[in-house]
């Protein structure tokens, strides 16, 4: 009942109407982007974004997927205009805007003007008229604001702080970084939310964490990438001090295990949780399944964009198959509830269940969402 106070307290604070008392705050990373499987002519098939990453269409999908915030990456072009963009080179998610052909050499943001990226460049997408230029932090925290999305600046440009200040309010927007003086630099012009990722430190223990969020002030939290660091004993140490724990982008099975520790933020490139507060477009329901037969549904409506999620009460160990791509296997020694999904385009959803010898299912609730 404690650890429920500190989350529903923690939610308030951020400004944030809470879906539940366990259910955390859902940060789309990099925004709501989408990809689709292409076949080339070869017979191969290759991922191609839809909505680019860290676009300003990504924060809309987002909003439109149900999240309630994007993370974003910014950068500064030559002339020091603040941009977003994650990796060191454009390579991966950018392309020639005179024919759409691929970067042929390593190429930097830094290395161009904000003018030279506008015109020279566009974001790759499979949709023609997906193909923007590469934005601007503010154009991007315009949207969030015009959205009601919460900005998760990972960023190191101290002047982007400024902007998300001024624009979005102590409440509509968090630092995140891994150096205290970069967010300190946060704190001095906002009451933001702060997330320090500890994972650059040869010291990573609770105690010396929460030394440096007492450092830092105000409003605070960690974020990881290590699902090592964010153990049981760990959440629950800085839960009591009434600070928010972020897991970021963990991969099936593990964003389970990180609500079952605590986690009050999930960083996620894929995970949606049921929603309770909407109705879905198809359902399935079983109750005290114990059979060596696989619970399996296919269904057959194709949806352009929606989520698969499951709420399952069990003991043993169950094995999840959703939509054919994101395989989980959890055990739990005593009954318990766990929930988990996933987003998706274009897609007819499937899912596939089997439980254990000796295990049983008490209820499972699988829901699909459309948006």
């Amino acid at each position: 009942m404690k650890k429920i106070l500190y989350i529903i307290a923690i939610l308030s604070s951020l400004g944030v109407l809470a879906k539940g008392p366990e259910t955390p705050l859902m940060i789309a990373h990099r925004g709501g982007w989408t990809q689709r499987t292409v076949a080339a002519a070869d017979g191969t098939t290759t991922k191609e974004f839809v909505v680019p990453e860290n676009s300003v269409a990504a924060v809309g999908m987002a909003r439109r997927f149900g999240y309630d915030g994007i993370e974003c990456d910014v950068k500064y072009t030559k002339d020091s205009v603040m941009i977003l963009m994650h990796d060191k080179t454009m390579n991966r998610t950018v392309r020639n805007a005179a024919d759409y052909s691929p970067l042929k050499e390593p190429l930097r943001v830094g290395d161009f003007t904000y003018e030279q990226l506008r015109r020279d460049f566009v974001l790759a997408s499979d949709d023609p008229a997906m193909r923007a230029p590469i934005p601007t932090l503010e154009e991007v925290l315009a949207e969030c604001k015009k959205e009601g999305m919460l900005a998760v600046l990972h960023s190191a440009v101290p002047e982007s702080y400024a902007l998300a200040q001024k624009m979005l309010g102590d409440d509509g927007w968090v630092a995140f970084n891994s150096y205290d003086d970069i967010l300190a630099e946060a704190r001095k012009v906002s009451n933001c939310l702060i997330l320090l990722d500890p994972g650059k430190q040869k010291n990573q223990s609770v105690e010396r964490t929460i030394q440096r969020l007492e450092n830092l002030g105000g409003r605070c939290g960690v974020s990881s990438m290590k699902r090592s660091l964010l153990t049981e004993d760990y959440c629950h140490a800085l839960l009591e001090k009434g600070y928010q724990i972020q897991s970021s982008i963990f991969k099936t099975p593990h964003e389970v295990q990180a609500l079952r520790n605590g986690v009050t933020i999930l960083l996620t490139d894929f995970a949606k949780l049921p929603e309770s507060d909407k109705r879905p477009a198809m359902k399935l329901r079983k109750r005290n399944y114990h059979h060596s037969k696989p619970i399996a549904k296919q269904w057959s409506r194709q949806i352009e964009c929606g989520a698969l999620t499951l709420e399952i009460d069990f003991e043993g160990t169950v094995d999840i198959l959703l939509n054919g791509e994101k395989r989980y296997s959890l055990t739990r020694n005593s009954r318990g509830t766990d929930r988990l999904g996933m987003r998706f385009i274009e897609n007819a959803p499937s899912l596939e269940v089997s439980i254990s010898d000796g295990g049983v299912i008490r209820s499972l609730k699988a829901d699909v969402y459309q948006y």
